[in-house]
């Protein structure tokens, strides 16, 4: 389907009650979690399509008629996939029916894939980002939603206990990340919700088959891995979710604690620290330096290496990220 049906419903008042509260729910969210008021903003939204993002789309338009705020959407033709084409059509049909502005855009991302030395999943995502950076700054967009929800968060923490990643950054994902100005209204409702609340309004969305590949971790996550751990544990999801609130309750303690961390550590300071309080400093550290996760064992064998006074000891990590022992403290370097 390449089109959305013209006699959706256009306001939280022509939704069953129960939808309308859920559209309610996803904005207190935004407020209370994330701590942002949407009034007055311009929120662009990634619209792949897909249900997730679908709904996200369907769910602001809704919202912003009652807090008062403005939606565009932003849609990238991957050019990976025959139907793209149908993709990037129903876009444009579901945002003209709802008053909604949308873009859409084109990016050979095989073509990038092969310039950058990088897999497809990871060119496509660097190049949605970077069109997100570009619309927001080119339009005076406020913020950019992402539809990324509660399943996704999932399969996310997964993939960083199987990388390594340290706490509080296994809790995953962030629900607001202020650098690139990304909100995540839907981050703890599950997809199977989503699907009934598209379903309800009427819109039958896009599905991409590439999500079967499994040639790529997070399909082989989401299709093989998280079945199994919730046949074991049905209630997994709402573990994810209390993970993530304890997530964000601590690292934003440890972020006020450490706001004087900066990319020198001198060891006066250090050596007053418990090990733990060492840990997250350094991580703070590294994170202030860009993107890229700081797995756990590095930062221990880092710590040791500080304990043990192996000055020269230089440890790698993701991003480009390095940090070093010298004499007089630990020293924290990127190449960006």
């Amino acid at each position: 389907m390449t089109s959305a049906p013209a006699d959706i419903p256009q306001t939280l008042q022509d939704l069953l009650p129960k939808w309308a509260h859920f559209c309610l729910y996803a904005g207190r969210f935004v407020e209370e979690e994330l701590g942002i008021d949407l009034e007055g903003r311009r929120v662009l939204v990634g619209l792949s399509g897909g249900v997730d993002s679908t709904a996200l789309l369907l769910v602001l338009h809704y919202l912003s008629k009652r807090v008062g705020f403005t939606v565009g959407a932003v849609h990238l033709d991957h050019q990976l996939r025959p139907e793209s084409a149908g993709d990037a059509a129903f876009a444009r049909s579901l945002c003209e029916t709802l008053g909604i502005d949308c873009t859409v855009e084109s990016c050979d991302v095989a073509r990038l894939a092969e310039e950058r030395g990088m897999g497809l999943e990871e060119a496509g995502r660097e190049a949605r980002y970077r069109l997100y950076a570009e619309m927001r700054e080119s339009g005076g967009h406020d913020y950019v939603a992402l539809g990324h929800q509660l399943d996704d968060l999932s399969e996310d923490v997964l993939m960083r206990l199987i990388r390594g990643t340290g706490w509080p950054g296994l809790s995953g994902m962030a629900g607001f990340d202020p650098a690139r100005a990304l909100i995540r209204p839907l981050l703890l409702i599950p997809k199977s919700t989503l699907r009934a609340f598209v379903s309800h309004v009427g819109v039958a969305w896009r599905e991409d088959a590439s999500n079967a590949d499994s040639s790529m971790t997070r399909n082989r996550v989401r299709n093989e891995i998280l079945p199994l751990i919730e046949k074991e544990n049905p209630a997994f999801w709402q573990s994810v979710a209390r993970l993530w609130r304890i997530g964000r309750v601590e690292q934003d303690f440890w972020e006020q604690l450490e706001s004087g961390a900066c990319e020198i550590l001198d060891n006066s300071r250090l050596e007053s620290l418990h090990k733990a309080q060492r840990l997250h400093l350094y991580k703070a550290c590294l994170d202030r330096l860009g993107p890229g996760q700081a797995l756990a064992d590095t930062l221990f064998k880092l710590d040791e290496a500080w304990r043990d006074k192996r000055n020269t000891a230089v440890f790698q990590f993701p991003g480009d990220k390095t940090a070093s022992i010298t004499a007089s403290g630990v020293v924290f370097s990127s190449k960006h």
